[in-house]
């Protein structure tokens, strides 16, 4: 017994083997309470979140320096800075600093988010922005408050709420956000105020915790739903984009990338082969040794193709049936015939048995590949791919055309 004998014979004990979803039905299956992926996982979710939550961070951020710019007018109107610099009242030009250093970051935001290219961490910088505004609304408001003028306690309230909405930042960056915004209105508070103020700025205080503890709430929940959505919305595109017998790309996941590669090809000059490859007298093998045995055998093929898929633009999908197409992207006609009759030699080795093959005694496949000429069409390459094929078989199977 050969070792593919000995893994069909494991394959009937054993249960099915693994989808290409597993990972997100895995984690799905795991749960996730502490709103944390597997590390992989977790980091193709936040690039996805930072993309997804684009958009709503620009709003966010176009509105916040809208509403800053006004209280900046405001400020104008009620504070004499130079009076406050002639008095030494080095609170008020704090407070002034400060708005215009957190204007100079919104900016910065507004800039870097209405960018063709968004950085990684942007979201560290909604984070610094955040708590910013929220510690110099702060002092302002402590300003304020020492020389009986008009402020808003209720400021503070809307820039914790601001904190969770989708700006960005994950459910643990939200919560360290808000609660250091609320200890800092603490702390400043007990620095700045007088005893007078003191029983109204604990009352705020103990509110402001209370906020950060409901608005957490809210962002758990939200957070946790997005989570799963993204699982969800993973394991259906590759139900629609992956063979569920292979973990390989189906036909409609091969010919949305075939015909990408082609219009880059076509665009930057670089050279494509696009080939269809066929399992020798499959058919005779399945009647012969069973549909379990021909199941192990297209998934050992399937990762034998997978291997031979060099660059990132190259791809192997199972077109169905015993039939697989194959993407060599950016590769010249010569060195892609070295490596289509390596990949006719690499499943030959392999040595799946096939006593009822015309061919050899084991199983072997035909491949028929044909050279972009940089004009074709898909279908016309995947025609010209089909009539190569032919001429494999026609010429004795076991073999690659190319063409």
């Amino acid at each position: 017994m050969n070792a593919f004998e000995q893994a069909i014979a494991s394959a009937r004990a054993a249960p099915a083997p693994p989808t290409r979803d597993s990972p997100y039905a895995g984690q799905r299956a795991r749960d996730f309470k502490r709103l944390r992926f597997e590390p992989g996982l977790e980091d193709e979710y936040r690039r996805h979140m930072r993309i997804e939550q684009r958009t709503s961070t620009l709003v966010c951020a176009v509105t916040a320096l809208a509403i800053w710019l006004a209280f900046i007018g405001l400020d104008l109107t009620r504070l004499d800075l130079r009076a406050e610099f002639a008095a030494r009242n080095y609170d008020a030009l704090l407070a002034a600093a400060l708005r215009w250093s957190t204007l100079v970051l919104l900016l910065a935001l507004v800039s870097v988010l209405a960018g063709k290219r968004l950085p990684r961490g942007y979201n560290r910088l909604t984070f610094v922005v955040l708590v910013l505004i929220g510690a110099t609304s702060s002092i302002s408001a402590n300003v304020f408050k020492l020389r009986d003028l008009a402020q808003a306690d209720l400021a503070e309230f809307v820039i914790i709420m601001a904190v969770f909405l989708p700006v960005g930042l994950t459910f643990y960056q939200s919560v360290a956000a808000a609660a250091l915004i609320a200890v800092l209105n603490a702390v400043l508070g007990f620095a700045m105020l007088g005893p007078s103020h003191m029983h109204e700025h604990v009352r705020l205080s103990i509110l402001l915790f209370f906020a950060v503890f409901v608005g957490a709430v809210g962002a758990y929940l939200r957070e946790y739903a997005q989570r799963d959505h993204f699982l969800l919305r993973r394991m259906l595109h590759n139900h629609a984009m992956f063979d569920a017998l292979t973990g390989i790309g189906n036909r409609r996941f091969f010919e949305e990338h075939a015909a990408t590669a082609l219009l880059q090809s076509r665009r930057d000059r670089i050279g494509l082969v696009f080939a269809i490859l066929d399992v020798d007298h499959f058919k005779k093998y399945n009647d012969h040794y069973g549909h379990q045995a021909g199941d192990l055998a297209l998934r050992t093929i399937a990762r034998t193709l997978q291997g031979q898929m060099r660059r990132p633009m190259d791809m192997a999908a199972r077109l169905g049936g015993e039939e697989f197409g194959l993407i060599l992207y950016g590769i010249e006609p010569q060195r892609a015939r070295g490596v289509f009759d390596a990949i006719v030699q690499a499943i030959a080795a392999l040595e799946i048995t096939h006593v009822m093959s015309d061919t050899a005694p084991h199983l072997t496949v035909s491949v028929g590949a044909a050279h972009f000429d940089g004009v074709e069409t898909l279908e016309q390459l995947y025609r010209r791919a089909d009539m190569l094929l032919y001429e494999s078989k026609a010429a004795g199977r076991n073999r690659a055309s190319f063409g």
